[in-house]
């Protein structure tokens, strides 16, 4: 993925990798607040219904998508840049992109609209921290997390090539990377 080059007004959105689905971590407003979207499986993502079985057949037989959000204070690296606890051997990889300002904007009205629309499918996921609602969109491997994530990432101007399953995204400059420590047990 190759972040814009030519960013007239500038903002940074990030890309988080948990090593098997990547979030992005949109502004909110001026004051450092962002929020941080996800796309997946319903079942699987949103409830934790996980089998081999089911895992296996959401790939070639389409299956209710969701929409995942979560608001922070700071983005992933908080306000003294130390990555938040939270994200301590979790996440596995953050990308930080300066992308226009506008399109960052524009997206963020985009995915709090569609989440708004499905609001009455609310549910919130302890294990993940976030909330989740059923989206409009089936889940599928041609329309899983990753390719839905290079979607929002081409909304931003960022030229995304390749096909992943899972995330492994790689970005090249202007962006720039850190890669983590995990402790998952």
């Amino acid at each position: 993925m190759r972040p814009p080059v030519h960013v007239a007004d500038p903002t940074t959105v990030y890309l988080v990798d948990y090593g098997d689905t990547s979030r992005l971590w949109l502004p909110k407003d001026d004051n450092n607040a962002f929020v941080e979207w996800g796309y997946g499986d319903w079942r699987w993502y949103a409830k934790d219904q996980q089998s081999y079985l089911y895992g296996s057949i959401v790939f070639f037989w389409p299956t209710p998508g969701t929409l995942a959000r979560r608001e922070h204070d700071f983005g992933p690296l908080g306000a003294d840049g130390n990555m938040l606890w939270e994200l301590d051997g979790y996440a596995t990889t953050i990308h930080e992109i300066d992308v226009e300002r506008s399109d960052a904007s524009e997206l963020l009205v985009e995915l709090e609209s569609r989440f708004d629309r499905q609001r009455d499918s609310e549910i919130y996921n302890l294990n993940r921290r976030m909330y989740f609602v059923k989206d409009a969109s089936s889940y599928w491997l041609g329309h899983q997390s990753s390719s839905v994530m290079a979607g929002w990432l081409r909304k931003l101007g960022c030229r995304v090539s390749g096909f992943a399953v899972v995330a492994d995204f790689r970005v090249r400059a202007p962006g720039r990377t850190a890669h983590l420590q995990t402790r998952k047990e």
